[in-house]
């Protein structure tokens, strides 16, 4: 997998560095061996006049690669944070599972790839809110199984992406609901991407897919009607947030400074309409 950068940017360079198990391509386009930014321009990044973004470009319509190019609502905001700061973006492709542990590595400066916001992240990095979104219900259109809620899916196969929340909420909360119905448990698969989980879906291996609403909705698109999406509302709806390493007050003040800007000057209202997506609470 290629990952280029944006806007004449010179071509993103490979990394043979693996991040953990998931094989991260490094990208590293517009860096200089210049001082640290924070000293230079107090932006806060790693790389003066770079925002090096971690995002698991396999995950549309938030994240994806368009031939080379990263595509979707995460590359498309990160760019105009970029730009709104005075800065150009690179893109670190990054399996989910491994992002947070990325941005504790300085591997990039600031997570983009639809991060639900939780308490158990919030020990582990600092957020800033940029939308609302939640989960739906995915089945193949040409069977009769049909779950609308999450009770639905008691005994169930499901596919769901590694290190997502929505994992704690099925083995937890869901499959609790269930036994307290005398159901059993949600049978929970993990896999490394959603196209994945998808695949796992159309092949037989299990009875649901359960993603993010936007993901959901581009899968049963792309798939010609052989997807649908049984659920009837949003499942767990949770704020999304750009994730800075704990105590990076000044990245975090140059992205909130950004986003800021980005909604007064009717970028942010346009990206969300663009991609079906809920402002975040307080915007």
């Amino acid at each position: 997998m290629h990952v280029t950068d944006l806007r004449g940017v010179p071509a993103l360079l490979r990394s043979t560095t693996a991040l953990g198990a998931a094989g991260v391509l490094l990208a590293l386009s517009g860096c200089s061996s210049g001082s640290p930014a924070g000293e230079a321009d107090g932006s806060g990044t790693m790389t003066t006049g770079t925002l090096t973004v971690g995002s698991d470009l396999t995950y549309p319509p938030y994240a994806y690669l368009d031939g080379k190019t990263p595509a979707g609502f995460d590359p498309d905001i990160s760019r105009a944070l970029a730009g709104a700061s005075g800065l150009k973006a690179a893109f670190v492709d990054t399996r989910f599972e491994q992002l947070i542990a990325g941005l504790g590595t300085g591997h990039f400066d600031v997570i983009a790839s639809d991060l639900y916001i939780t308490d158990a992240r919030k020990k582990q990095v600092d957020f800033i809110p940029y939308f609302t979104t939640g989960n739906s219900i995915v089945v193949k259109t040409s069977g009769g199984y049909r779950p609308a809620v999450v009770t639905d899916l008691c005994g169930k196969s499901v596919a769901v992406i590694k290190g997502g929340q929505i994992v704690e909420k099925l083995r937890g909360e869901a499959s609790k609901q269930c036994a307290a119905k005398g159901g059993k448990a949600v049978d929970v698969r993990e896999f490394g991407t959603d196209p994945e989980g998808t695949q796992a879906l159309l092949s037989g291996q299990v009875d649901a897919q359960v993603t993010d609403g936007a993901v959901a909705k581009a899968a049963a698109d792309r798939t010609g009607g052989r997807l649908t999406i049984s659920s009837k509302a949003l499942i767990y709806p949770v704020q999304s947030g750009l994730a800075v390493k704990r105590g990076d007050t000044a990245l975090n003040k140059t992205l909130t400074t950004a986003l800021d800007k980005l909604r007064k000057n009717g970028t942010y209202a346009k990206l969300l309409k663009k991609y079906n997506l809920g402002r975040a609470e307080g915007s």
